[in-house]
């Protein structure tokens, strides 16, 4: 059996401490302010939402380009010349992030890099990264886990609750007529990732408070998730921990053995806005 090192980007917010206990290297995507690039994860996220209330205008994000995959996977080889690497990628329907990992491995011509498209964002691509580790613990080679793995994302379901859509009216997502109406009605839309792609769904009406635990549990029976297997909580800056706690507290009443959270990074953070709940989990059989 070959060592085979997971790797992926900042935008799967997976949790530093987390990541390191993994072994999972991560490179940083890019936020940008006022024509300024700065890595995710190197301020605080709560900086994003600072910004905004100063600026009104949600800062962008950007991929990593082709150039920084190329010295990223470079710097690994010189660490272990013998291992395969698996990377991870951001969704390739939501950014460029596997496009130019996919230019900078072929530039490279390493036979021993393999790139795997999570069709995820956040909190799901960090399920995703901890199934990977578990497979590389049993699979031959890089080749072998990739292919595995496949049948893991198919099976990944994910889900997030923006508690406004302020942020994303910002970021033109929304119209300004929907905003104004969900808003009147307290409108609280559940955001599910369908085939990469972010895809507004049913609606839920009320307080963040009110609604988190309903939300979690339709989440988890209309998509029949397999209890067996984790389930990430991840939320943005804002959100109550007194409420994660519950939410936590649920899922295990509802038996999930293992509940990971996640607190969501820069990039994610500029598309839900604060106070934002996510759901990531795997369903019992793929489609």
């Amino acid at each position: 059996m070959k060592r085979i090192i997971i790797t992926t980007e900042s935008g799967t917010d997976l949790p530093k401490e987390r990541a390191g206990e993994l072994g999972i290297r991560v490179i940083p995507m890019w936020v940008v302010t006022e024509g300024s690039s700065r890595p995710d994860g190197s301020f605080p996220a709560g900086e994003v939402f600072t910004y905004y209330k100063k600026t009104k205008t949600v800062p962008s994000t950007s991929a990593v380009n082709p150039q920084e995959y190329i010295e990223f996977f470079r710097a690994l080889r010189k660490e272990d010349s013998a291992a395969d690497i698996l990377h991870i990628a951001y969704s390739s329907k939501a950014s460029s992030t596997f496009q130019n990992a996919a230019i900078a491995i072929e530039e490279l011509a390493d036979p021993g890099i393999f790139l795997a498209d999570s069709l995820n964002v956040s909190g799901g691509i960090s399920l995703i990264c901890e199934k990977a580790v578990e497979i590389a613990g049993r699979a031959e080679d890089g080749r072998a886990a990739l292919e595995e793995l496949k049948n893991w994302i198919k099976r990944a379901r994910v889900t997030f609750l923006p508690d406004s859509l302020e942020f994303l009216k910002a970021g033109g997502r929304v119209s300004n007529a929907a905003y104004l109406g969900a808003s009147l009605l307290q409108l609280k839309p559940q955001i599910l990732i369908q085939d990469g792609k972010l895809v507004a769904s049913r609606k839920y009406r009320g307080k963040m408070q009110s609604v988190a635990v309903p939300y979690l549990e339709d989440f988890v029976k209309n998509n029949a998730l397999d209890k067996s297997e984790l389930l990430y909580l991840f939320s943005t800056e804002g959100f109550s921990a007194e409420l994660m706690e519950i939410l936590e507290k649920r899922a295990g009443e509802m038996g999930f053995q293992k509940v990971h959270r996640t607190v969501c990074g820069c990039v994610i953070s500029c598309h839900g806005g604060p106070g934002a709940l996510g759901i990531a989990g795997f369903t019992e059989e793929a489609d």
